[in-house]
Parts: C-alpha cells; sequence; structure tokens
C-alpha cells in the first residue's frame, strides 16, 4: 500500500474564458461565470486543468500538486497566492499544504 490523495474530492467546473490559459495555471473570477490567469500575488479561485481559449475547466476543490515559485511553502495549513510560476508562499487564502518538493519545485495541496 502507498500514499495517495489522487482523486481525494476533486471537482472540477467549466467556465467561460476570454483568453488562452495554460494547464495549472491559478485562475480568478474576472467576469460572470468567467475566469482569467491571475496576476503574481492574487488569490485564485482553483487551479485550470483544461482550456481552448473560450471555456475552461477549472478544478475548484480537492488535491492539486502545482509548481511553486519563491521560497517553498510550509506543510500544513500555509497561505499562498498566485505567481508567474504557479503559487507561491504569501497571500492572503490558507490552504492545506501536503507535501513540498523543492527539488521539482513542487507542491502538493488541499483545496
Amino acid at each position: 500500500m502507498s500514499v495517495s490523495f489522487g482523486g481525494f474530492h476533486n471537482e472540477t467546473a467549466t467556465f467561460r474564458t476570454t483568453e488562452e490559459i495554460a494547464k495549472g495555471t491559478p485562475v480568478k473570477i474576472s467576469d460572470n461565470a468567467t475566469v482569467s490567469a491571475c496576476a503574481d500575488g492574487e488569490a485564485f479561485c482553483g487551479i485550470l486543468a483544461n482550456g481552448d481559449g473560450q471555456y475552461a475547466a477549472v478544478q475548484i476543490y480537492g488535491e492539486v500538486t502545482a509548481k511553486f515559485s519563491g521560497t517553498a511553502p510550509e506543510l500544513g495549513y500555509t497561505k499562498l497566492a498566485a505567481s508567474a510560476d504557479g503559487v507561491k508562499a504569501g497571500g492572503e487564502r490558507e490552504y492545506l499544504v501536503i507535501s513540498v518538493d523543492e527539488n521539482e519545485s513542487t507542491v502538493t495541496f488541499l483545496m
């Protein structure tokens, strides 16, 4: 047996978008039922799972692994914000950080 959080309460919602957004990008609500990429330091409502420039599948709940920039986030409940590369430590909203890989610059957390 091994540890796994994949699939834990993963929920994805489909929004409109007016731009092409890369998979793994933190997004925010920018208009009615519409998301856009977050600017550095902004709070995010989810992580883009898939998109085509018109519609975006956004993971809004569950286990997420994302790239981090700057100082590695701490384990446990930690504040995260959007960054140019994914997420970074800081911001206003807390997430449960369950794993940090400093060699790969990834952080796994529960939204």
